[in-house]
């Protein structure tokens, strides 16, 4: 991410002020403006120096009640530094550290352009790093998702069954894995179009999604097929959740170009258990369950049969 230049975040509404401006005038003025420091310029708009609050502060010490009646150029902080606006805010910041200081004047063709604070380094900084977090989440999310659906997709599945495998035999809480495929879906695309399709594919999970839970993850494994993994209280609740979604899509009307038609699912659903190996075979189970459920005629649900 490129580093934000000065410009971009300096103040150029700044306090001036002559060389021969009292120190009464300039402390009324940054107290009417609740600002910290005055830039001091020459006629030509170029910075000699920089008096703040805290050289008025050492000038009492110095000067007593006398310090109101004495000029700018008296108590300035002189020969003043500066920076380009077109320079990196890390410049402003390194400068800032190794001379101790909190603002810096900066100039344009040698002229006043603007000031740079501590402060405003510090929010700049902050608002980047808040920026490339969001775009680095963005990323992660661009990453795990189905840019069709916005379900999870195949590899963020994976992964993640992986991880509720473990914590099942870790727990010995079971968790199940229902795998789901649209009927005759390329009938719906042959007939209808692919625009259509791909809308029955957005409306789809937008019912998987909606019917889950917030602890359940819903993904597009591939195609028209789809899965839902979660952990489950009993053993038949996962099957009752899967015939749920299959008779909602069944009864739910889906329209493209004013026309209705309805779409079936077929479903498979594997239950894990302490004798399975590893996910892989989780995932095959309910995979084989699918395929049981095709070959039954589709528009069912089919639980994987596991040998002991």
């Amino acid at each position: 991410m490129p580093m934000v230049k000065i410009g971009a975040v300096m103040s150029k509404d700044v306090l001036t002020a002559r060389k021969e401006d009292t120190v009464m005038s300039m402390l009324e003025r940054l107290q009417k403006h609740r600002i910290g420091a005055i830039v001091v310029i020459n006629k030509a708009n170029v910075p000699i120096g920089i008096v703040t609050e805290r050289d008025i502060i050492q000038a009492l010490v110095v000067y007593k009640e006398e310090t109101f009646k004495k000029q700018a150029q008296d108590i300035m902080s002189a020969p003043v530094l500066t920076l380009d606006p077109d320079q990196d805010i890390d410049s402003a910041a390194i400068l800032m550290t190794l001379n101790e200081i909190r603002r810096i004047p900066i100039t344009k063709d040698n002229k006043l352009a603007g000031l740079i604070t501590y402060r405003d380094i510090t929010n700049a900084l902050r608002k980047s790093y808040y920026v490339l977090e969001e775009k680095a989440e963005l990323l992660q999310d661009m990453a795990n998702k189905d840019p069709l659906t916005g379900l999870f997709n195949k590899r963020f599945i994976n992964e993640e069954i992986k991880r509720q495998f473990e914590a099942a035999i870790t727990t010995g809480s079971p968790m199940a894995v229902i795998m789901i495929d649209i009927d005759h879906f390329k009938k719906v695309n042959d007939t209808y179009g692919h625009p259509c399709g791909d809308q029955v594919l957005k409306n789809l999970a937008s019912i998987f999604l909606g019917k889950s839970r917030d602890i359940n993850v819903v993904g597009r494994y591939g195609g028209e097929e789809f899965i839902i993994i979660g952990p489950i209280s009993d053993h038949k609740s996962s099957l009752y959740f899967a015939e749920r979604i299959r008779m909602i899509v069944e009864s739910t009307p889906f329209f493209c170009e004013s026309r209705e038609f309805h779409i079936t699912i077929s479903a498979g659903v594997c239950v894990w258990n302490s004798k399975m190996k590893d996910a892989k075979t989780v995932i095959k189970l309910a995979d084989d369950a699918l395929y049981a459920a095709k070959r039954a005629g589709r528009n069912c649900v089919k639980i994987a049969e596991i040998q002991d």
